[in-house]
């Protein structure tokens, strides 16, 4: 028999059982698909709305600080040695006197340090000591007169030089490192510019030349490098020191300290052209953060002048210091919101307060990731602890149903 072909009719009928059963396959296995996509798809994050701005910053009012160096009648400034800035009613550099020897000392551990608990290398005083003693006495220097071959610490020169403001031990003290004058002098010139100190210039090392000159703004820094010697720091507070020689006990200066609580130094001047000057410093605390203030007061008619205003100043510093609250204890932070329109609060889990003094600033800023609201500290200070972010609830996680039917939601069409 011969084969013959099969009717077209025939394989119409096959063609069409074969798509019967091929389209719904296609349909349904594209439906596992899509469905199998929908419930394992990543949802976007949830989408932060917040109370406030992203990040806080909070800073200090200077005003009342400015206002209290302008009702001074006299050249005056200060500051906080936690601080950088100056606030200054006279930027002209004035006759130092003997705040000149806070500059000899600073270049002098420059050169070599003497550590807070060392007594430093021994000195022996010399002829030249001895005749620039009367010099110094005839010119209504202070000094303390001890023979040639007298031999003494660098400690005690240095205790006799700022406690009771020896002329004749800060310079034996400065040129016993520089050499002589000239060595001193180009010590001092390149102490200051490395520093900044551009008002400031050194003819020698006693304050006794009125051409040692410096502005009180710059002398607010240079107290600033004082405190932060230790060294230096003990002996500027230093009330009285017994010294051997027949010299006894010496006095300080400063008529503050002793007198006013909380007074640390730092030095007093005074010469016919200079007047009655003083640098002070003063610590204190607000809200358990420590501060120094400074206060610069040149060419008072008086000693009691030079006293009351530079206490004016430093009463006046002890109130511009602010206590800021950055955040309220359940203070509403935000909203986030999910992919499915559900809301969770944010809110502050404590309280957090920042202590700031004028010229520095802080900031807040919430980390949703990290649930923490976080605060930066000035400059100095102690970074504060972050505060605990809290969430109204967590969100519930959307069903397949949900999945399946908000593609836009789920794939972003």
């Amino acid at each position: 028999m011969t084969d013959r072909p099969a009717p077209a009719r025939s394989r119409r009928r096959r063609g069409a059982r074969v798509v019967a059963w091929v389209v719904p396959a296609v349909l349904v296995l594209g439906a596992g698909g899509y469905t199998a996509a929908s419930a394992t798809a990543a949802l976007p994050e949830p989408v932060l709305t917040l109370a406030e701005a992203a990040t806080a910053e909070f800073s200090a009012d200077a005003a009342p600080v400015q206002a209290a160096v302008d009702a001074q009648t006299r050249p005056s400034a200060v500051g906080w040695l936690e601080g950088s800035d100056v606030w200054t009613n006279d930027e002209t550099p004035r006759p130092l006197a003997s705040i000149t020897k806070l500059v000899t000392v600073l270049v002098g551990q420059e050169r070599e340090l003497l550590a807070p608990d060392a007594d430093g290398p021994s000195y022996v005083w010399t002829e030249a000591d001895v005749d620039r003693q009367d010099e110094l006495l005839s010119q209504d220097g202070i000094a303390y007169p001890v023979p040639e071959g007298t031999e003494m610490t660098r400690r005690q020169m240095l205790t006799l030089a700022l406690v009771p403001s020896a002329n004749d031990f800060a310079a034996a003290y400065a040129y016993s490192l520089f050499g002589d004058n000239d060595g001193f002098v180009a010590a001092v010139a390149g102490w200051a510019d490395r520093n900044g100190f551009d008002s400031l210039t050194i003819t020698e090392p006693t304050g006794m030349d009125s051409a040692n000159l410096g502005s009180a703004s710059d002398i607010v820094r240079i107290v600033r490098l004082v405190l932060a010697d230790p060294t230096l720091a003990d002996l500027v507070a230093t009330e009285r020191a017994t010294l051997p020689w027949g010299i006894g006990t010496v006095e300080n200066t400063n008529p503050l300290l002793g007198a006013m609580p909380g007074v640390i130094g730092v030095k007093t001047g005074r010469t016919v052209r200079a007047g009655y000057s003083l640098a002070s410093a003063a610590q204190g605390e607000l809200a358990g953060r420590p501060l120094t203030r400074i206060a610069v007061v040149f060419g008072r008619e008086t000693n009691d002048a030079r006293a009351a205003d530079s206490k004016a100043l430093l009463q006046q510093l002890a109130a511009a210091p602010q206590r800021i609250a950055a955040v309220s204890e359940g203070e509403h932070l935000g909203t986030l919101t999910a992919v499915t329109g559900e809301e969770v609060d944010l809110s502050a889990g404590a309280g957090a307060d920042l202590v700031l003094i004028p010229g520095e600033a802080a900031a807040s800023t919430l980390d949703v990731g990290a649930n923490a609201l976080l605060l930066t500290a000035p400059d100095g200070a102690a970074p504060p602890e972050p505060v605990d972010v809290l969430r109204s609830g967590d969100f519930a996680e959307p069903g397949l149903w949900w999945r399946v039917t908000h593609p836009r939601e789920v794939f972003g069409f």
